[in-house]
């Protein structure tokens, strides 16, 4: 029967009905004897043969015996060896294709490796201003005088005597233009007072400044008499500081962030994957060496699972990365934290479009949940100055094109695009202890082209000896590109966009499919990047696949 094919019902006569059943019996006892199941020969039968002098088929009168013909030896039903192009075993008929689908078609049906970061790390930037008001008492100090430019005067917020929270420079002036004094600078509250102080390295304290409110209970009162208001001992006073410094608490201008699950947040259909729809459990391992944006090496574990529904035309795909890297919570100032991180969970339905004894072609829509941690940047007291909501569903409209040139080469094609159904609240320039969200972040869509090359380069001739049966030699080319500029989020001077507006990455990728038995599958690979700067993302990837067909 041709690979995929679907041939006309036809009328069967109970001999066949008969043979049917024992054939599969017997091709599954073949494939347990490859096993190291000894198959014992077949019992003999009494079949029926045609009574003498019938004329059944001969019109002449002058009947024959029917000649009846044995049953074929078990050898001749034994499953076909590794490598040899038997199109029937890869059947997708309903009823027949789940044998096929998911155990001896892997080595026509290989899996493409894939390449891919996983993305998810953007940039921080600006200055941060954090401003504190308080209504306090003056306490004039000893030397100073009610209403004198010159006077130090002390302010309390706790309960402590002498009062020693903050105090003014000993300088005052006029900042009403009614003749009174009624302003003083301070200066920077030290760690000891009531008051809250710096919130971490990189934080100047800004001029600031202490207003009288006066007796009378208004800042800056009119002048009563033709005399300036002054202010007395015991008045109270609106006194306003700030600090400001850079976001990355170093002194430069920009800090590279990581986004929610970074290197686990944008997923790839085509990593691992394959048109074909088989039952599957899988496990990816990836190392990347020395990732962009200072992240260093990463290693990546995803676990999947494919399922296959509606007589193997559609199957469900089940994706969870994790991954040793970048932590989501860092502190300014601090040594990167990093953490095992869970990753976006992806689901992937993919439907059979067409296929033939020579190409099978198939398509889906992949959605990926947000289940990776919020991104969190704080202070060196713990307090969070920035947080990046996982919030955002990406949809993953997907296609791929599986083409067997013969027995022993392959062909795959693909295109997905990485669409952000919605944004990611970003909150950030922490005042009174707040954290308002200043904008939302939605990522730029992507673009996904593959293409691969499949050659089997060793066939075991004796499928009862060793362990590796086949092995296939697989070569890939991939490209990424964002469609758009990156969003830009920005208010009160502070900025979160992408590190870069436009990604076009371009990768190489090589590895060999070793199958092992029948059911299981190891895929060692390494990737490389073709284009530097930050299309470069890694210096290389090494992978290890392992796929199982129960």
């Amino acid at each position: 029967m041709p690979l995929f094919s679907n041939p006309a019902p036809r009328q069967r006569k109970a001999s066949h009905w008969i043979a049917l059943p024992m054939t599969v019996a017997l091709i599954f006892a073949g494939e347990c004897g490859a096993q190291g199941i000894v198959a014992q020969a077949p019992p003999t039968l009494d079949l029926p043969t045609a009574e003498a002098g019938s004329n059944a088929g001969n019109d002449s009168g002058n009947a024959q015996p029917e000649q009846v013909q044995p049953l074929a030896p078990l050898p001749d039903f034994s499953a076909p060896t590794a490598g040899d192009f038997d199109s029937s075993q890869f059947d997708a008929n309903p009823g027949f294709s789940d044998f096929g689908a998911t155990r001896g078609s892997y080595s026509f049906d290989p899996t493409i490796i894939g390449d891919f970061f996983g993305g998810g790390f953007s940039s921080f930037q600006g200055t941060q201003t954090i401003t504190f008001s308080h209504l306090l008492p003056g306490n004039i100090q000893p030397g100073g005088s009610p209403g004198s430019p010159n006077s130090i005067i002390a302010f309390e917020a706790g309960n402590d005597v002498p009062h020693n929270d903050i105090f003014t420079t000993g300088t005052g002036f006029d900042s009403s233009g009614n003749g009174s004094i009624d302003t003083f600078f301070l200066t920077e509250p030290l760690p000891t007072s009531d008051t809250p102080t710096s919130p971490g390295p990189g934080f100047v304290f800004d001029p600031s400044t202490a207003t009288a409110v006066h007796s009378a209970g208004a800042a800056n009162p009119p002048s009563q008499n033709d005399s300036p208001a002054i202010y007395f001992d015991g008045d109270k006073w609106f006194v306003t500081y700030s600090y400001t410094g850079e976001v990355s608490g170093t002194g430069t201008t920009s800090i590279p962030v990581p986004g929610p699950g970074v290197s686990t947040r944008r997923v790839k259909v085509a990593e691992n994957f394959s048109p074909a729809i088989r039952h599957r459990i899988y496990l990816n391992y990836s190392f990347f060496n020395d990732a962009f944006g200072g992240l260093g090496d990463i290693s990546r574990y995803t676990l999947g699972v494919e399922k296959v529904l509606f007589e193997d035309l559609f199957s469900v795909e089940f994706r969870l990365p994790t991954a040793a890297t970048y932590g989501s919570t860092q502190t300014l100032g601090a040594r990167q934290d990093r953490n095992f991180e869970i990753g976006n969970l992806t689901i992937i339905p993919k439907a059979l479009l067409s296929f033939s004894d020579h190409y099978i072609w198939s398509a889906g829509l992949g959605i990926s949940v947000p289940t990776a941690d919020d991104t969190r940047l704080r202070s060196s007291s713990g307090q969070d100055l920035l947080v990046v909501e996982n919030e955002s569903v990406h949809l993953l409209p997907f296609s791929g094109l599986l083409y067997r040139v013969s027995e022993d080469v392959t062909l795959q094609t693909y295109i997905q695009l990485d669409i952000a159904a919605n944004g990611d609240p970003i909150r950030g320039n922490r005042i009174n202890n707040t954290l308002p969200v200043i904008g939302k972040f939605t990522d730029s869509t992507l673009m996904h082209l593959d293409v691969a090359a499949t050659r089997s380069i060793y066939r075991n001739g004796n499928p009862n000896a060793g362990w590796i049966q086949q092995a296939l030699l697989n070569t890939e080319l991939h490209y990424t590109a964002t469609l758009q500029e990156s969003d830009v989020v920005t208010a009160g001077g502070l900025r979160y966009s992408n590190l870069a507006n436009h990604f076009n990455i371009v990768n190489a990728t090589a590895g060999i499919h070793l199958l092992v038995n029948d059911k299981c599958v190891v895929t060692p690979a390494i990737s490389i990047p073709l284009r530097d700067g930050l299309d470069e993302q890694f210096d290389y990837e090494a992978m290890v696949q392992i796929n199982y067909m129960p």
